[in-house]
């Protein structure tokens, strides 16, 4: 039987359920497939997935790749190619640029929904076709598809300490959002929405709690609620599964009403989450949003008195933002305090490579291709996740109250003084919101976590190398054997592109 090895080479917490979904076609297709997937939990370094390959004898290795750290990716294809692999690579990043991954070694890259193009690879082999693999016609029915093959994954990878297995619990149901915002890099399912029929997402659901014992999901389409009848036919199935099976979802402001959100409260739903971004109207228009500021507003009400709990997406730092901009920010946080459990504690923009933004604004502020250089690797929604040292990566009061690192290093645009005091305004009225919720009825707590964070904030202005070293050479000597050698790998591989 010929083997197909997926790599995830960005290190995760979870599970990726889109490896599952295209290991499902390669068994389909005859092969056998396994993952070797990058954890906080086993951190790996290149040798690492080249070592796990060969002992696999795979004859395929495919590769999903993000913007993220795509010069550790390409350091990867190449130790691969030494090996003799064929490489396959795909995901948002080769989506948006092709040519660099052929150019750096990659033998196929594939744009866009990879199912069809995955079958097509593996019936040609061993005669493959090299290249960049056109866009192929989305695939219309979903249900057609298998349900993700999780048997690809090492479950101990993502067990945590109570047998939960992170991952498991997330659910696609559809792909695509009808949304055009500029900030987003949706070249992978664009704008074309399509979901799977209720009973193929009741079955795979049933299957994971039976199999697994999953009793909480989450319903991770972009947006769930697209069309009204579907979220009213899937609350209707879920109530019926026994045990009592709980889950949340995403939205926009303006695609829920009062008596959807009631109806999903009572089948079980407890969270949902609004993509609402910006509180100034203005900020809205630009990000071509398509929500006003009065639905941003009207949302969380809604679903907060339906007696739901509700996660508030913001984002800030867009190059056309002024003080006003983030006053309007901080008066919509004060708007919506009792309706929202909590706001995102990280938003920072990160112009992605296929955004309208990162096309409007790469050459004005000089990074075009910005992901190339060894100084903007890491580069994630949150600083402090992406780091095995989150204490060296980012101050005390960006963990616990929101992070603004890209905003503070002008990262990838510029901000003025007056701006940058205004977002430490921002950044402290998310925090006094969020701590209530994340310490209930620890008001001590509370209050010592918010004053920490204003004596982090003061001398991160005044020593802002000071808190880093000091409290990540003490994080380093505290985690000593679970600490991978993979960071000293990153900066030498950073000395060395530097070197070229």
């Amino acid at each position: 039987m010929n083997k197909l090895l997926f790599i995830y080479p960005t290190m995760i917490t979870e599970a990726p359920m889109t490896i599952a979904t295209l290991s499902s076609i390669a068994k389909q297709e005859g092969w056998d497939s396994k993952s070797c997937i990058n954890t906080f939990k086993h951190p790996k370094q290149i040798d690492d997935f080249v070592q796990y390959a060969k002992k696999y004898a795979a004859d395929i290795v495919g590769i999903s790749m993000l913007t993220f750290e795509v010069l550790f990716v390409y350091d990867l294809i190449i130790a691969l190619k030494k090996e003799g692999f064929k490489i396959i690579i795909g995901g948002s990043h080769p989506t948006n640029a092709p040519e660099e991954c052929i150019d750096s070694g990659a033998d196929v890259v594939v744009i866009g929904e990879g199912e069809e193009v995955l079958k097509d690879i593996l019936r040609e082999w061993p005669n493959i076709q090299t290249g960049i693999r056109p866009r192929k016609p989305y695939i219309r029915d979903l249900d057609k598809l298998p349900l993700p093959d999780l048997d690809v994954f090492n479950i101990d990878d993502f067990k945590d300490d109570t047998g939960f297995i992170k991952g498991f619990h997330r659910i696609y149901s559809s792909r695509g959002c009808p949304a055009f915002c500029t900030f987003c890099d949706s070249k992978v399912f664009k704008q074309d929405w399509r979901s799977l029929s209720i009973s193929k997402i009741i079955d795979d659901i049933k299957r994971r709690n039976e199999e697994y014992g999953i009793t909480s999901f989450v319903i991770a389409d972009d947006c769930f609620t697209v069309e009204h009848e579907r979220v009213y036919d899937f609350c209707n199935e879920i109530v019926k599964i026994s045990p009592k099976i709980e889950w949340r979802a995403n939205s926009r402001a303006n695609l829920v009403n009062a008596d959807l959100l009631k109806a999903m409260k009572h089948a079980n739903c407890f969270s949902i989450a609004f993509g609402l971004e910006s509180g100034d109207p203005e900020t809205l228009k630009k990000i071509a949003k398509g929500v006003t500021l009065e639905e941003n507003i009207r949302a969380p009400w809604l679903a907060h008195e339906a007696g739901l709990e509700v996660y508030g997406c913001l984002m800030t730092g867009f190059p056309w933002e002024t003080p006003l901009s983030i006053q309007n920010q901080i008066n919509f946080i004060r708007e919506t305090w009792n309706a929202v459990s909590l706001f995102q504690v990280s938003g920072s923009l990160i112009p992605f490579p296929g955004s309208a933004i990162y096309k409007k604004f790469m050459k004005k502020y000089g990074f075009e291709k910005y992901w190339m250089n060894p100084s903007y690797q890491n580069c994630g929604i949150q600083i402090y996740q992406n780091a095995l040292n989150p204490l060296r990566a980012s101050y005390f009061y960006q963990r616990y109250l929101f992070d603004d690192t890209y905003i503070r290093q002008d990262k990838f645009f510029n901000y003025t003084p007056e701006y940058k005091a205004k977002v430490k305004e921002l950044v402290l009225e998310i925090g006094k919101h969020n701590l209530s919720f994340m310490f209930p009825r620890k008001r001590l707590k509370q209050k010592s976590f918010f004053e920490l964070s204003k004596i982090s904030m003061f001398f991160s202005d005044i020593f802002p190398k000071f808190e880093k070293r000091v409290s990540g050479f003490i994080f380093d000597q505290l985690n000593k054997n679970k600490r991978s050698s993979i960071e000293n790998l990153r900066d030498k591989r950073r000395g060395i592109v530097k070197n070229r």
